[in-house]
């Protein structure tokens, strides 16, 4: 079915480290609410006293934040690790080290491991984690660490992301049950619905493929999703739409040939 360039397929993620990358406000925000908390003990051993802030393992982890606002991402790692040596329980430095290792184009693992040993209940350490096992090519892992990040606080971006890996390792029951939530959510990633068209054709359920091709192309305008929806259309024996179809997919240049050639047949017939 569909172009010759390719059948739909569950699209790659999205880019992880740009998300990570959209500034560091968050990292200096925690260190602002830290501060204010260890600043607030100073006065117990009067002015100029040392605060808990200032004990190595905190200087570091500081240190370590201004570096990832700095967007040094390898010297954030780094202290960061440092950090974390000196006080073996501080997930924020687990966490900190996890994330400027992404930003930086790798996936430390070990990291958002630690986060959420030491912190099992964190939605974001789970999510990492999941993340830094689908880059790792470790699919099982990847799935029972998004599933676990979902039990904790529902998330359309981890459900997407889950799905696509499920259609993937072929695990299409569990896929399906993700994308379903999505639609019910009225997902706004049109590749959630394109996963949807597609899998609801290789089953045969025709309608259910339009209805969300007709989605999709709503949400994205795109060569390929309008020619794949001209060939549901036409299996449904829907002429006029079909050719409506093939008629948008011609005006991209990748479906541009070939939608044209459809176009023609269907004229031809009538």
């Amino acid at each position: 079915m569909g172009h010759p360039a390719g059948t739909l397929r569950a699209p790659q993620r999205v880019d992880d480290t740009r998300r990570r990358r959209r500034g560091g406000n968050r990292w200096t925000a925690v260190s602002l609410a830290f501060c204010a908390i260890c600043s607030a003990t100073s006065g117990i051993e009067g002015a100029g006293a040392q605060t808990l802030w200032d004990d190595p393992a905190f200087a570091l982890y500081r240190q370590a934040v201004e570096a990832m606002d700095r967007k040094d991402y390898a010297q954030a790692a780094d202290l960061a690790g440092q950090a974390a040596s000196r006080f073996p329980s501080h997930v924020l430095a687990y966490y900190l080290k996890g994330q400027a290792t992404a930003a930086a184009g790798g996936w430390a693992e070990a990291a958002f491991e630690k986060v959420v040993e030491l912190y099992p209940a964190s939605f974001a350490g789970q999510r990492d984690l999941g993340t830094s096992y689908e880059h790792l090519g470790r699919a099982d892992d990847a799935i029972r660490a998004w599933d676990r990040a979902l039990a904790l606080q529902d998330s359309d971006d981890v459900r997407a992301n889950l799905a696509f890996l499920l259609v993937k390792e072929g695990r299409r029951p569990h896929a399906l049950q993700q994308l379903g939530v999505l639609a019910e959510h009225g997902s706004t990633r049109a590749e959630v619905w394109t996963t949807i068209a597609r899998l609801s054709y290789e089953s045969g359920d025709l309608k259910a493929s339009e209805k969300a091709f007709v989605q999709a192309v709503a949400l994205k305008d795109d060569g390929r999703t309008w020619f794949n929806l001209g060939v549901v259309r036409a299996r449904l024996n829907d002429s006029p739409g079909a050719l409506d179809a093939f008629e948008h997919a011609a005006k991209h240049t990748d479906t541009k040939e070939q939608a044209q050639k459809e176009i023609a047949r269907i004229r031809g017939v009538r």
